[in-house]
């Protein structure tokens, strides 16, 4: 086994086992089908960020596209993708939206750093031990009681966002449309989007 597929694998372990051991929102009848639904979601998406940034190489090499073994999966894909999963299962099994991501979220960011050693083993990403240890601070800053009366998926994309933001300076291998870097794009998606979450989070809590 290629030592990237291990590394990616040890972060989805991880990430399963918290939300299996932490979860009060999912009818354990529904758990397994939510987890392996939710686990396929995400690394299609993952794989499809990368294929489309890559895609000069990938239409030209499409027998190279499911090989994921090999390197090449986007965070923001799996974000994004996973992200559609969940709401479409929370409609379906009438389920809070909001109340799923907040039992994920907590472990997203050390599931991240796990799988950034991938790119270490895969020689890839010279900026992995940044974002690595900057998404174990954001882990631990997850769990601050300090913060409870904050959305930890609000939480989650304004860190994150802020995480990439920042990193994309440094990098220079990551996806450029019209001069833009569409993973800044994102997180300052992400990072608005959770700004408006706390506060929506925060002022309800303080209603009740």
């Amino acid at each position: 086994m290629h030592l990237y597929g291990l590394i990616i694998g040890i972060s989805l372990i991880v990430g399963l086992n918290y939300f299996t051991k932490h979860n009060q929102i999912i009818p354990k009848n529904k758990e397994n089908i939510f987890l392996f639904g939710l686990t396929i979601a995400m690394l299609f998406g993952a794989r499809i960020y990368h294929v489309a940034d890559q895609w000069s190489f990938y239409s030209q090499n499409l027998y190279l596209i499911p090989q994921t073994w090999n390197g090449g999966l986007g965070i923001y894909g799996a974000i994004i993708f996973g992200g559609i999963y969940i709401y479409f299962f929370s409609l379906l099994s009438k389920v809070s939206f909001l109340k799923i991501l907040d039992s994920i979220t907590p472990i997203l960011p050390l599931c991240q750093a796990i799988g950034r050693f991938g790119n270490f083993f895969n020689h890839e990403i010279p900026t992995w031990w940044l974002e690595a240890s900057l998404n174990l601070i954001l882990f631990f800053i997850l769990k601050s009681k300090a913060l409870k009366k904050y959305s930890t998926t609000a939480l989650y994309l304004i860190g994150y966002g802020l995480i990439r933001f920042l990193v994309e300076f440094f990098r220079n291998d990551t996806w450029n449309v019209n001069n833009f870097k569409v993973a800044q794009l994102i997180s300052l998606f992400c990072i608005f989007s959770g700004i408006i979450l706390a506060n929506v989070n925060s002022s309800s809590k303080h209603q009740l």
